[in-house]
């Protein structure tokens, strides 16, 4: 029955007066709290959080509250909020373990209260260790930690004990003159640490420091020391043994399970960057343990100022700014290949394989935004989870073995793995790892250490099915006839079977497997383009593995993309002692060839099949010897290559690469041509001089159907020379760089000549600036034009909310026209910004713009192209986001939109529902670039019409035996 209208009249009567007296108290009581206190001065002692999450434990914790309060309110111009107070606030109740800094610190600043004591309480068995923080709630700053370790015989001592650590502090605040500034807080915080190094004791190391830690907790420490601060050691690796448990632990986050008592410790930690070698500014620990199954590692990141945490809630493998623990394992211990595991403070995943090409040259720029991620394409299950906590955050994660590659071992044989431990702190830009890491080494994957004590692990295959099932309805223009057509819906399933034939080779099938791509391929400027773009493959079967058939050089002879629409395939990966396997095979029913080829009614319908075949013997660390071979078979006509590569790393700065390839092609009208590439490569990584040497030749009839050639018919050498100096202040690293390369044809002139002279700097908080100017001939039509070129990038991530970068290039540029080329001027503009306003909404803005004057003719614009695209996300829970992308191109007059909500209980097992929409200008529906005619009769307006839309559903859903 509905309200009358007199009910509700009186029902907002009653709503009103509740507001207006409820505002009234409060107002009086904030000018009653005015009156009578000193709100700079005005503390709160907070109950601490429960990290051994045990409810006995409650009386202990109230036991050090009850005690700092009291010993706060003996300072007498401190006004101390009183424990009846505090709990009718309903702020952090039994069991003490919910304050945070998202909830709690509004609700203390609301209370017009300035400083508040917090701390974490944590018990294994008898031992106790508890830390306490006083931070400025206004500012953020954490101007004094203490911790107290000690047995629970002890516990009034060791409450006296932290009342006295804290003493410091509160005497400073109470003594202080001015403490409402930031500038004022930062002396009180300086004034502490400068007392507090004075105090401690000289005569005794890091080192032994680290072993009574680990003594007070009942674990043993690996004290190998690096040999100097700033030169950690390169010949002997860090070692730690990793106990076997019965029982594993829940991963949840938190840090309170039997198992983390038994597990290995770590807690020494080095910088990577910004100071290589240096001692972490943030205390670190990590445990280590496994069963038959899993290897289990827990995580407890520790702040003095939790305000600087970066964390998001975000799909896996999309939380990239934020702080988090980064695990690399080397099962193999050859330095070749590494996986990667990473959590962030809320347990969201990442995984990755870094391989020597990403990771043991500086092919990838190592220590910027972080060590090296490797390729995230790779997907595996493991189990992950992840809270904050008052001075941090804590992490758990479960690997199970199946998700690994490892030698097999007979009996009780001792596996050894490459093993390195990695916690990005964003707000310093800072990263620490656990295995000490020098500059003065040009490789990630040989700087790390060792993980020993893995036995008798579980000898169970591992057997995988993943069932796909897609369904796609899809509509688009008919521009013959100017209507729009919808199709039937489509739906479609497949399967894939992967077998772990032993526990380092593993065998994968597939008939008709999904390849529908859940995210379209960025945009890229495609006007004015002398040579064909590169679109990276995202395809989930051909990903798995695909570091593999990695082939370094001037071309890749792998691009599977080119593998448009197979009906079944087959891969068998792995490697057998220092030998890697790689083979492929996929039937493919769409193969990509001329349109000439095309246009023949006798191929229509007809099939290809493709193979690969990689090879790969390892030397020793990041050197090796390979072989591929590659054919693509269609009809009579077919594509073969083979080749032979290398590399070699010489000492810890130098290395050098040979390649020699091969190729025969057969067309469809028989005509066979044959083709080669030889490469060579030598190059100098140091800390501060950096040097590279190269030379390819590319004939020609080069042409390999299964992989991507840029340009073909090439002599090219290519030299470049840099030097870094590293002031590690404000000023992280600085310095020029000379590059100079030349391009002869094999039966023309000069091509192409180019020197260009640069400058790369990278600064605190998270800021970089690169710039280049150059002069350049390039050779075309005939002609050859002098160009003056010039291009720059800055970057700067100084904030947790958002981060931007704008990157320039411009000067002289050729209009590639075939028939009148000319010289003009080009500018281009790509400007990024990532916002990141909630922990559960992010949005990236890319703007891309390139434009042309024919200076020729009085200025006349060419060609002016802006291309727009946004990609925002919102994550509801662990499993359910929202993800939007949309798009716009100024030549095309196109806007794509397209949503997409994905449902992931893990890796494997997903559900997809998403709507895609494109519309374009009606009379640039079919535009012919080189003329400004419309071939399209019906479409002569401005408005924009709908040319193509679906609508698409996918589930997939992951078995695992």
């Amino acid at each position: 029955m509905c309200p009358s209208n007199k009910n509700i009249f009186w029902v907002c009567c009653l709503a009103t007066f509740s507001f207006v007296l409820s505002l009234t108290v409060i107002v009086e009581g904030q000018a009653e709290r005015s009156e009578n206190e000193d709100r700079s001065k005005t503390i709160a002692v907070v109950p601490f959080s429960n990290l051994s999450g045990s409810s006995s434990d409650e009386m202990i914790l109230r036991g050090f509250w009850e005690t700092l309060t009291a010993g706060v309110n003996s300072f007498p111009q401190l006004t101390v909020v009183w424990k009846d107070e505090f709990f009718q606030t309903g702020l952090s109740p039994a069991p003490v373990d919910s304050f945070t800094v998202e909830n709690d610190l509004d609700y203390l600043e609301n209370e017009q209260i300035s400083w508040v004591v917090t701390g974490g309480f944590q018990r294994l068995d008898n031992r106790i260790r508890v830390t306490a923080r006083i931070i400025n709630l206004a500012s953020g700053i954490t101007i004094q930690t203490a911790r107290i370790d000690g047995m629970t015989e002890e516990l009034f001592t060791l409450q006296d004990r932290l009342l006295e650590e804290l003493k410091l502090g509160l005497t400073l605040i109470q003594n202080a003159e001015d403490i409402e500034s930031v500038e004022a807080i930062k002396r009180i915080q300086a004034s502490i640490r400068r007392t507090t190094i004075e105090e401690r004791q000289p005569s005794k190391t890091r080192e032994q420091e680290t072993a009574d830690e680990h003594q007070a907790f009942g674990r043993a420490v690996d004290l190998q020391p690096a040999t100097a601060s700033n030169s950690p050691p390169t010949t002997a690796r860090q070692t730690v043994r990793v106990p076997r448990i019965e029982n594993p632990p829940r991963i949840d986050g938190h840090l309170n399970d039997l198992a983390w008592k038994e597990a290995s410790h770590l807690t020494r930690f080095f910088q990577m960057t910004p100071l290589d070698g240096a001692p972490g500014s943030e205390e670190t620990e990590v445990f280590i343990a496994f069963d038959s199954s899993h290897i289990y590692l827990g995580f407890y990141a520790h702040y003095e100022n939790p305000g600087i945490l970066r964390a998001n809630r975000a799909d896996r493998d999309e939380a990239r700014g934020d702080d988090a623990f980064t695990v690399y394992f080397d099962p193999f211990l050859d330095e070749q290949r590494a996986y990667v595991f990473t959590v962030n403070a809320y347990g969201v995943q990442s995984d990755a394989i870094l391989s020597m090409r990403q990771g043991g040259t500086r092919d990838e720029p190592i220590g910027f935004f972080g060590p090296p991620r490797g390729d995230a394409s790779w997907d595996t299950l493991f189990d992950s989870g992840g809270q904050l906590v008052p001075d941090g955050f804590t992490a758990e994660v479960a690997i199970p073995f199946k998700s690994l590659r490892y030698p097999s071992k007979d009996g009780g044989d001792e596996h050894q793995w490459g093993f390195q431990v990695a916690r990005n702190i964003r707000g310093k830009n800072e990263t620490v790892v656990w295995s000490p890491m020098s500059r003065d080494v040009a490789g990630f994957l040989s700087q790390m250490g060792v993980l020993e004590g893995l036995t008798q692990l579980s000898t169970s295959r591992n057997i995988e099915f993943l069932p796909t099932f897609t369904g796609l309805k899809m509509g688009s223009m008919n521009k013959s006839s100017g209507t729009f057509l919808n199709n039937a819906i489509e739906p479609e399933g497949g399967i894939n079977f992967k077998y772990g034939l032993t526990s380092n080779i593993t065998a994968d099938f597939t008939y008709n497997p999904d390849f529908s791509q859940i995210e379209s391929d960025r945009p890229q400027i495609e006007v004015n383009q002398r040579f064909a773009l590169f679109f990276p493959e995202l395809r989930p079967f051909f990903l798995e593995g695909n570091e593999i058939f990695n082939f370094r050089g001037p071309v890749d002879l792998v691009h599977t993309r080119t593998i448009v629409n197979p009906r079944y395939g087959a891969k068998l990966t792995g490697k057998a002692g220092d030998l890697t396997i790689g083979m492929l095979y996929a039937n493919d029913e769409s193969p990509i060839h001329s349109e000439e080829e095309t246009s023949d009614q006798n191929i229509t319908g007809q099939e290809s099949q493709t193979f690969v075949g990689r090879l790969r013997y390892d030397l020793y660390g990041e050197s090796y010897v390979g072989a591929i071979v590659t054919d693509q078979e269609f009809i009579d006509s077919y594509n073969r290559v083979a080749g032979l590569d290398s590399n070699f790393r010489l000492g810890d700065e130098y290395s050098f690469g040979f390649r020699a390839v091969g190729t025969r092609d057969r067309d469809h009208e028989g005509v066979e041509t044959s083709g080669y590439l030889l490469d060579a490569s030598f190059r100098k990584d140091g800390r501060n001089l950096s040097y590279m040497l190269a030379h390819y030749a590319l004939s020609p009839d080069f042409k390999t159907d299964v992989g991507f050639v840029r340009r073909t018919n090439q002599r090219f050498s290519f030299t470049s020379l840099s030097y870094r100096w590293w002031p590690e202040s404000w000023l992280i690293n600085w310095g020029p760089e000379i590059r100079y390369h030349r391009s002869y044809s094999f039966k023309g002139p000069l091509d192409d000549e180019n020197a260009s002279v640069g400058l790369r700097a990278s600064f605190a908080n998270n800021i970089r600036l690169d710039g280049d100017l150059g002069r350049e001939m390039e050779r075309f039509g005939g002609i050859d034009f002098w160009k003056n070129r010039y291009q720059f990038m800055g970057v700067v991530s100084s904030s947790r909310l958002f981060s931007y970068g704008v990157g320039g290039s411009g000067g002289d540029q050729i209009f590639f026209d075939e028939q009148n080329p000319y010289l003009g001027q080009e500018t281009g503009w790509n400007v990024f910004l990532n916002l990141r306003l909630f922990s559960r909404l992010q949005s990236r803005i890319n703007v891309r713009t390139n434009k042309f004057v024919n200076t020729n003719t009085d200025g006349n614009i060419a060609f002016d192209v802006n291309i727009f695209r946004a990609l925002t996300t919102y994550q509801f829970s662990k499993r359910l986001q929202f993800r939007n992308i949309s798009e716009y191109n100024s030549l095309q007059r196109s806007l794509g939109l397209n949503f997409l909500f994905t449902y992931r209980i893990n890796a494997g097992t997903v559900f997809y529902f998403g709507y895609d929409d494109r519309y374009r200008q009606a009379n640039r529906i079919d535009w012919d670039l080189n003329s400004d005619s419309l071939s399209d009769p019906f479409f002569q307006s401005n408005h924009r019409v709908r040319t193509n839309r679906a609508i698409f559903t996918k589930l997939q859903y992951l078995f695992r035996f």
